[in-house]
């Protein structure tokens, strides 16, 4: 009810400088084209809807060239009937984008219906009036529901008498779901089970589109790596072929006048279809300046090997195929990665500001600078864990070892940030690791010296740090996805190592330098 009050407050009542602008250029836009009417409404919508409201419904619209855009991927119909669906409508900007589309190139279809979904009752009369005009010289029909398109399509699949459509054009919502929440359970009635709103309506459409009909979304790309994502990954692949990625090389700005911090890809799917090449397309940002496109094997984008079903986004960049020769797993070569085990907020009492008797080292990510161990260092973070009966499962031996931050800043260049762990950092025979570290370990001990140092220097190349970023466009680094990458082979690694520990000076071009040269000698 609050939020309801909140949006009434902002859509009609606040006339504040800027509201008023915005309501004149609205007015002034009446006599403009649809598009560029809808388009100062979604600006008023980014401006004036309190960040509560969008949190609340998970609701950001899409820019209009974005629109545009998305509805120029469908394959042009060569006769028969077209049926939309729009979930999640907002105020219809990608089904009139289609429709318009429709009109302009004159496709030959029989009849044409649309079907938008949405939820905010404020919305419901301009979604109405934009399809009506979209589709005036059509002779198409929309169907503008009011209500909850999850019910809808569990509703329909447990009556036996599921809609099916030929187009699906969609900016779901995004919002993380509970276990216990009613969307988990209306999702489960098609089978699927997954964590966030947009995954929920992207699998619902799959389900609601007849085989051979296409699916264009622009969604968040987290689903493309984790573990948490890997059923909606089996759900799509198994129903879906993917025909088109596109990526914004830069991050945030699909949404920008949104302050929307999760990157966006666009995704064409065709139900029922036969996985061929993909096309993938790049766009410096929002405003799809300089686009290009690549074409990829299937298997370029998802490894037939790759049982967590991760999908990979090349970013467009030549890469050193001489890399290729390390395709060991962590199984491989016995070793295996873990959060670390000291969750502080759980631990508070045996947190020790300075070393002290009795206390181990307790490693955050703040003692790492330039690859290596700075320890003890004055900052907020404590220095040491106090050893007590409760904290003493959460130590390790002192040794080789390997920290990956599981959490960098959006602007940092790199994502996978590795740093070596040596025994003569510490005068202890145990050390601690916090839980947003990624710790390298064999069997909860040290690693071999040169293993360790080989993985420091295979983690921080070039190549693997963009790997990475192919399948995982946020960022965390999270132990599945170190698990998930290629690996050099024990000696390959002991090799790097040897290399590496006869350097005093660590740089970028030296770990990059290095991995050639062990790759070259295979």
């Amino acid at each position: 009810m609050q939020l309801r009050e909140q949006r009434r407050t902002v859509t009609r009542n606040r006339l504040d400088g800027r509201t008023m602008l915005c309501v004149v250029a609205l007015t002034l836009a009446e006599a403009r084209p649809l598009r560029e009417q809808m388009e100062q409404r979604r600006i008023i919508h980014a401006n004036e809807t309190p960040v509560a409201v969008k949190q609340e419904l998970g609701q950001y619209f899409t820019p209009g060239h974005i629109a545009d855009f998305m509805a120029s991927l469908f394959p042009k119909n060569d006769g028969g009937d077209i049926r939309i669906l729009d979930p999640g409508a907002g105020i219809g900007i990608l089904s009139c984008a289609l429709a318009e589309r429709i009109a302009a190139e004159k496709w030959n279809v029989g009849s044409l219906a649309v079907d938008a979904y949405e939820i905010d009752q404020s919305l419901i009369g301009h979604l109405r009036k934009n399809l009506e005009q979209a589709l005036s010289s059509l002779d198409g029909r929309a169907s503008v529901v009011q209500g909850d398109f999850l019910a809808a399509v569990a509703e329909a699949v447990k009556g036996g008498d599921l809609p099916r459509y030929t187009h699906v054009i969609m900016n779901p919502p995004y919002k993380k779901i509970r276990t216990t929440s009613k969307e988990r359970e209306l999702v489960q009635s098609f089978g699927l089970e997954t964590v966030n709103l947009y995954t929920a309506f992207l699998g619902a459409s799959i389900v609601s589109t007849v085989e051979g009909g296409h699916i264009v979304a622009i969604v968040p790309r987290s689903f493309c790596n984790g573990t948490y994502y890997r059923p909606f990954r089996e759900f799509l692949l198994k129903r879906c072929s993917i025909e088109r990625i596109h990526l914004f090389d830069s991050r945030d700005t699909a949404f920008k006048d949104e302050a929307v911090l999760q990157e966006n890809i666009i995704i064409m799917l065709r139900k029922g279809g036969a996985q061929g090449d993909v096309t993938v397309s790049y766009s410096k940002d929002g405003s799809l300046a300089g686009l290009q496109s690549r074409v990829f094997q299937f298997a370029e984008i998802v490894d037939p090997q790759d049982n967590e079903k991760y999908i990979n986004i090349p970013r467009g960049k030549e890469t050193d195929s001489g890399f290729g020769v390390f395709n060991s797993s962590l199984g491989d070569i016995g070793i295996q990665v873990s959060t670390g085990a000291v969750v502080d907020f759980r631990s508070k009492d045996a947190l020790c500001k300075e070393p002290e008797n009795g206390s181990v080292p307790l490693l955050y990510s703040v003692h790492f600078k330039n690859w290596r161990v700075r320890w003890p260092v004055d900052s907020k973070r404590p220095n040491a864990l106090a050893r007590t009966p409760d904290t003493e499962k959460m130590l390790l031996p002192n040794g080789y070892y390997v920290a990956v931050k599981r959490f960098s800043a959006k602007e940092e260049r790199r994502r996978l940030v590795a740093s070596l762990v040596r025994p003569e950092d510490f005068k202890a025979d145990a050390i601690a690791f916090e839980n947003h570290l990624n710790v390298f370990m064999q069997d909860k001990h040290g690693l071999d010296k040169y293993m360790a140092y080989g993985i420091v220097v295979w983690l921080n190349t070039t190549w693997l740090d963009e790997k990475f970023r192919a399948f995982s466009g946020h960022t965390q680094v999270n132990a599945t996805d170190l698990r998930n990458l290629p690996y050099p082979s024990a000696k390959q690694l002991s090799d790097m190592g040897r290399k590496i520990a006869l350097q005093k000076e660590w740089a970028q071009e030296v770990f990059d330098k290095i991995a050639k040269e062990v790759a070259d000698g295979q």
